[in-house]
């Protein structure tokens, strides 16, 4: 070889991860720091290895007011913290991003609020985005669902949207537009309303993770009921929440699934939240609500006088939002900070401090982001 050249040698990422595989935590604690591909890699190893709940929830999106975004871990001691490589990944196109849901590690997003009829998949961990087809039907303030799949063994990925207005509160019928990336055109559906209480229109205030879907069923809250999509039955159908509530201030709850379950946290302006678990859903006539458990709010902001001073804790809760995989722990936006507490050890930790005045942040919408396998490409 030439004296002053270099030899350059291309090794697959298959190779580098099946060698790293092999490895033991303290060489990979050692790795870490050689490229930013790596410790993905390395990160996905620790969480195989530990065996950690699928979805292993990473961090959250959040969106800000005028479409700014942001993310951050879902804890501090996380083992995946892979640097800062996220933090500007909603900005990759240099332009302002609208987040409208999450799902498997992907993100739908539109460039603007106002623009509801343009829409586009983005993946986080390898900044790709698929442009979506614009929507047939105009529609203002869509309630919207999105859910993402990925076939595992031939690493393709599909993703379904679904959205519906509700314009008046007592209407027969409503109409589904329906999205499918395995054929890439929308559809739309004129359903029968069976629901004898009254629907509201969808609100931007209202929390973002108060939506969500299982084995195609699509579900939302709305003020006094859960409105319910079957995607494969074609149907439209409610659900009404657990002690007939009614909740006037759209944060003060929240509706998701965590660890496999349908659950539903209130707050409602008292010092305590409470969170149920549905029973037998998505069935129509079986389905029941279970208490699960009880947070006095005030006792977990007490730990933390420094940020919060000394208060009962009444109507200081933001916004909630579930763990995807452990059901006994649930996130809590106090006072411009995100908060973890464990319901069975009781720990809490303060994930994230937004570092603007409180009433700056009552606005925010946080969107869960899962951590995938390995960077998938739509």
């Amino acid at each position: 070889m030439k004296r002053g050249r270099r030899c350059k040698l291309f090794v697959c990422e298959e190779i580098i991860i099946n060698i790293l595989n092999r490895l033991p935590l303290k060489s990979l604690a050692k790795f870490k720091c050689i490229s930013k591909n790596w410790r993905k890699y390395i990160a996905e190893i620790y969480r195989r290895r530990f065996q950690w709940p699928e979805p292993y929830l990473l961090g959250f999106f959040c969106l800000e007011k005028r479409s700014q975004s942001c993310f951050f871990y879902s804890s501090k001691e996380s083992p995946l913290v892979i640097g800062s490589s996220l933090d500007e990944s909603v900005n990759f196109i240099g332009e302002k991003v609208y987040i409208v849901a999450s799902s498997n590690g992907f993100l739908l997003c539109n460039k603007l609020r106002s623009r509801q009829r343009v829409y586009y998949v983005y993946n986080p961990a390898t900044r790709q985005r698929l442009d979506v087809p614009k929507t047939p039907i105009s529609m203002d303030d869509p309630y919207i669902g999105f859910t993402c799949k990925v076939d595992e063994d031939h690493g393709i990925v599909s993703f379904t949207i679904v959205r519906y207005v509700i314009s008046e509160h007592y209407q027969s019928s409503i109409t589904i537009e329906s999205f499918s990336s395995e054929i890439n055109v929308w559809t739309d559906y004129k359903l029968i309303v069976d629901v004898p209480h009254a629907l509201y229109p969808s609100l931007d205030g209202t929390s973002l993770s108060s939506a969500g879907v299982v084995d195609g069923i699509f579900f939302w809250l709305n003020y006094t009921l859960i409105t319910i999509y079957d995607s494969v039955n074609k149907c439209f159908w409610a659900l009404e929440l657990p002690e007939n509530l009614f909740f006037y201030y759209p944060r003060s709850c929240c509706l998701g699934l965590s660890g496999g379950e349908l659950c539903f946290a209130s707050n409602r302006w008292t010092t305590t939240i409470t969170c149920w678990r549905l029973n037998n859903f998505p069935s129509r006539d079986n389905a029941k609500w279970v208490i699960k458990y009880v947070i006095n709010v005030a006792t977990v902001i007490k730990k933390y006088p420094k940020y919060f001073g000394v208060g009962d804790g009444i109507a200081k809760v933001q916004n909630m939002v579930f763990h995807p995989a452990l059901p006994h722990i649930l996130y809590l936006q106090i006072k411009g900070k995100v908060i973890s507490y464990d319901v069975k050890t009781h720990k809490t930790e303060i994930v994230y401090d937004f570092g603007v005045a409180w009433r700056k942040t009552k606005c925010y919408k946080l969107f869960s982001y899962e951590w995938p396998q390995w960077p998938r490409l739509l």
